[in-house]
């Protein structure tokens, strides 16, 4: 919706009516003017990190956070130390109590019900509007919980744990359990069983398949995690699900599995994974490609200009199998933060380039879990290695003297970024292949060595190397197809919004969801998401084009105290030395004389 200047007191507050399954805005008349240069929807790291550095990077811009969270910003892996009475409250705070006031940094607590990408403004609860130049979706992700149907899923006492509210509940609770039941075969229900473990709770963990996290565990390192949490006390049943949660005046009091076996308990805690929110790419006058995730591009821009996302929603493109996938972990939100907050501000260089393969380091008890790339992928000419003593375990795929995946479990945890760096940069562990399997790899004696013969080939040489990343053999990724909307369904659009009843059909279905699908048929072409390389940001945004609406809420309150929790300081350089302590980061590249015969496919690899 573009207007002058002298548009903005004939605007208003809307009134909204459903029609043909879409939300449409009928405008009435007001004055004061609603908007900012940079909103995000959500608080929760990726959206806060975004908001903090864009206010470094832009410090006249108007910045907006738009959520339905009632309290700030917290740190949410800390929450399972905070059930248990390790942490208090004020020590959840990310950032320090008024830090988005400090900042200049409005925080409008209210939901966001749709986006109109043409006149580029939100739809608010209440039918209030919020015009936007550059807008990121951090909306996080949603609990799976337990089916719908399932007899005494209501009962007191059943908590599926995501959020803060529901582990102040359970710590409200844990005095009087003496004995619960943990759903859920990943981390976080490992971490909860632990946590209860510590509190002198007598755990039932049940997981649904027949190992502990199936998708990045192969069976040795399964087993040995699940040994290592039998011998902390953990009744572990593998293969079993709930049918039923039996109750006795509304309280919980017991299971039933699917081996007919009553497990009593006096709580029910559901760790089954979560989801991310997908509802806004939904509610888009544009069609947004999205499945499980708001799919986006090495930037972290959508398929709509101007609209980015970040965090647990955004699903990007997995470098070494093809598919665009979410990656729910703290580090990787604020990394991804901050480089939205970058591109929305125009200053492009600062963004990562490529966040390369995804990473996890975590504890499970007093083991060290560390998973880099996709360690049970098949990639066509892999070698696997593993090494397995009594307490460790490693498994490595390699491609002739090229590093792949990296998995590690023990007591102790390998240089995780270093690892990383070298599958992302594709450098030969032609010399380190034993160190790396059996887990004493030291990273500095490695970058010192490698920094040596670097410098070397520049002097002898006179060239300056080029460092190529490892070609991976990528799944084709089948989608359907996205086509932009031409200018007159934009106009018939921006038309409908004012007179909702000459819309026409098809513009109505405005969103086409996007499902990726494997495997080898060819009855369809593939499809890449578009890098959009020509989306605007904040410093080319019509100035004079902001839609105006009637007063919002007042912004919640931050007025706690709290402890800064520390957060990865930003990246200024991807070379492997800049995680050494003592030696400086110095980016140097490889010859590309070394790599031969992957000229041509490098350039397909990386499609984003």
């Amino acid at each position: 919706m573009r207007m002058c200047a002298g548009s903005y007191r004939t605007i208003a507050s809307v009134k909204m009516c459903h029609l043909h399954s879409k939300w449409f805005v009928v405008l009435n008349m007001h004055n004061s003017p609603e908007w900012a240069d940079i909103v995000i929807i959500g608080n929760g790291i990726a959206g806060l990190t975004a908001a903090i550095e864009a206010r470094c990077l832009a410090p006249t811009a108007r910045i907006a956070i738009i959520t339905e969270q009632c309290h700030p910003t917290i740190n949410t892996p800390a929450l399972k130390q905070f059930a248990i009475g390790k942490l208090a409250q004020e020590q959840l705070l990310a950032y320090p109590a008024g830090t988005e006031r400090g900042q200049r940094i409005r925080v409008i607590n209210t939901r966001v019900e749709g986006i109109n990408a043409q006149g580029k403004f939100l739809v608010l609860r209440g039918g209030y509007t919020f015009g936007y130049g550059s807008l990121l979706i951090a909306t996080g992700s949603r609990p799976n919980g337990l089916p719908a149907h399932l007899p005494g899923r209501d009962f007191d006492g059943v908590l599926t744990l995501h959020c803060l509210q529901d582990y102040l509940d359970l710590r409200r609770r844990l005095d009087a359990i003496d004995s619960a039941v943990v759903i859920g075969g990943g981390a976080h229900a490992i971490e909860t069983v632990m946590s209860l473990l510590h509190h002198g709770i007598e755990v039932h963990w049940l997981i649904r398949s027949e190992t502990f996290l199936p998708h990045i565990l192969d069976r040795t390192a399964s087993t040995m995690v699940l040994e290592n949490t039998r011998n902390a006390g953990a009744k572990i049943f593998t293969k079993t699900e709930i049918i039923g949660i039996v109750g006795r005046v509304g309280s919980v009091i017991g299971v039933i599995t699917n081996n007919n076996k009553m497990i009593p308990c006096q709580s029910v805690l559901v760790c089954t994974g979560t989801s991310p929110v997908t509802t806004l790419a939904e509610e888009c006058t544009t069609p947004m490609m999205y499945g499980r995730g708001v799919y986006v591009d090495e930037q972290f821009r959508t398929s709509v200009p101007d609209i980015y996302a970040a965090g647990d929603v955004a699903a990007r493109k997995n470098p070494q199998t093809g598919a665009y996938e979410t990656q729910a972990q703290w580090y990787a939100a604020v990394l991804q933060g901050r480089s939205a907050a970058a591109v929305m501000t125009g200053h492009h260089e600062l963004a990562a380039q490529s966040m390369g393969v995804p990473w996890h380091a975590t504890h499970l008890g007093d083991l060290c879990m560390l998973t880099v790339g996709n360690p049970l992928h098949k990639f066509a000419g892999s070698t696997i290695c593993t090494d397995r003593s009594k307490k460790k375990y490693c498994r490595m795929s390699i491609i002739d003297d090229r590093l792949v995946s990296y998995l590690s479990i023990g007591s102790a945890q390998p240089d995780s970024l270093a690892i990383k760096s070298i599958i992302d940069e594709g450098l030969s562990i032609r010399h380190i292949k034993k160190a790396l399997l059996t887990g004493v790899f030291d990273a500095r004696k490695y970058l010192t060595r490698w920094r040596s013969q670097e410098a070397l080939a520049m002097v002898t040489s006179g060239k300056v190397p080029v460092v190529k990343p490892l070609y991976y053999p990528v799944t084709p990724v089948r989608s359907f197809p996205f086509v932009s909307p031409p200018a007159t369904i934009a106009t018939v659009q921006r038309s409908s919004v004012l007179h909702p009843s000459n819309a026409s059909g098809p513009t109505l279905n405005a969103i086409t969801r996007m499902e990726t699908i494997h495997g080898d048929s060819v009855d369809k072409p593939d499809y890449v998401l578009s890098s959009l390389a020509g989306q605007s940001t904040i410093h080319g945004w019509e100035q004079n084009a902001r839609p105006s609406t009637g007063k919002l809420p007042e912004p919640i309150s931050t007025d706690m105290e709290s402890i800064l929790l520390s957060l990865p300081s930003r990246s200024v350089a991807r070379s492997l030395w800049s995680y050494s302590e003592k030696i400086p980061a110095v980016k140097a590249r490889k010859s590309s004389s070394q790599h031969k015969g992957q000229g041509q496919s490098e350039k397909a690899n990386f499609l984003l």
